[in-house]
């Protein structure tokens, strides 16, 4: 395996380990499971090229300090044959580089909200945290076609006007694209929604839309990812003032890699929406879902009733 590529079983593996799973991926089950309890669902596609997206709801490290936990609550990572797509940063760790270490753990250096320029969960040191987000899976559903994982938590209900941030991800197997649709109830923070891009991803950005390619990775392809055009979207990468645009292989090693950051100010209830789609080789992309297909009804915070979200093909 060389730096940068992972296969397809190494994919899965090395994020299956990241998640608390310490098999060896020789020793691993046949079929491989899509819930690992009390950390993730994988919604996946089967067949050639296949499409794996892993969502976080789990909860906030171990215990009571958490230990090496990140700040990822919600966030979402997709693999293709193989390819990080939308990846985690990774675990880069260095006594001596605290910035860096502060970074790697942030909400801002992973796929998913951040508040207020504050990540949902507070440090209180090197390896332990203070405050913890907690967070509440709502449905998982996959029928056919759709596949679909809606989660919420609250770490951000110590703002001024505190709120709740709800995550829902469709995965739509016959058009092979996934809707990530992300919900700020109450309140009108600013919001930073970051997507990471995997080592191996090159991107072209033009307003709220994103090309994407891997031509030099182990399975090459591309990709279309439509941003929600609410947000003010750039691009980065490899950047030290502030940090961002960086993927870590391992303890102490570190690769500029693509990011997309949107900012803005929330709209209370008001859904933001982001299509990720796998493109044929010279085919242009086309939906099954039209982003007016899906509905979206508010609900009470954590401890209220579930949301409805419904994805139709029209």
């Amino acid at each position: 395996m060389t730096e940068g590529r992972i296969s397809r079983l190494g994919w899965y593996a090395r994020r299956s380990a990241l998640a608390g799973s310490q098999r060896e991926a020789g020793g691993r089950a046949g079929l491989r499971p899509s819930r690992f309890a009390g950390a993730r669902i994988t919604l996946r596609t089967s067949g050639e090229d296949e499409i794996c997206c892993r969502c976080a709801s789990g909860p906030h490290g171990y215990l009571r300090i958490a230990a090496r936990a990140h700040a990822d609550a919600l966030s979402v990572e997709v693999g293709y044959a193989g390819v990080e797509i939308l990846a985690d940063p990774g675990r880069f760790r260095h006594p001596r580089e605290r910035a860096w270490r502060s970074y790697f753990r942030s909400t801002i250096a992973h796929n998913t909200a951040e508040l207020d320029g504050r990540s949902q969960s507070a440090e209180g040191g090197p390896f332990m945290w203070a405050r913890h987000a907690h967070t509440r899976e709502i449905e998982v559903l996959d029928d056919g076609d759709i596949a679909r994982w809606t989660a919420e938590y609250d770490g951000y209900a110590s703002l001024d006007s505190p709120t709740v941030h709800r995550r829902s991800v469709l995965l739509d197997r016959a058009s092979r694209s996934i809707d990530i649709i992300d919900q700020i109830d109450m309140g009108s923070p600013d919001i930073r929604l970051a997507f990471h891009l995997g080592p191996d991803v090159e991107a072209e950005l033009e307003e709220s839309c994103a090309a994407l390619d891997w031509p030099t990775a182990s399975a090459p392809g591309a990709a279309r990812l439509e941003l929600p055009p609410g947000l003010r979207w750039s691009l980065h990468r490899g950047e030290t003032d502030p940090i961002l645009g960086w993927y870590s292989h391992g303890p102490g090693r570190r690769v500029p890699a693509v990011t997309l950051l949107g900012c803005g100010r929330c709209v209370p209830g008001m859904p933001l929406i982001t299509r990720l789609e796998f493109l044929e080789a010279g085919k242009p992309g086309k939906s099954a879902i039209s982003r007016q297909a899906i509905s979206w009804t508010t609900s009470a915070p954590l401890s209220g009733k579930a949301p409805e979200i419904q994805a139709e093909v029209r």
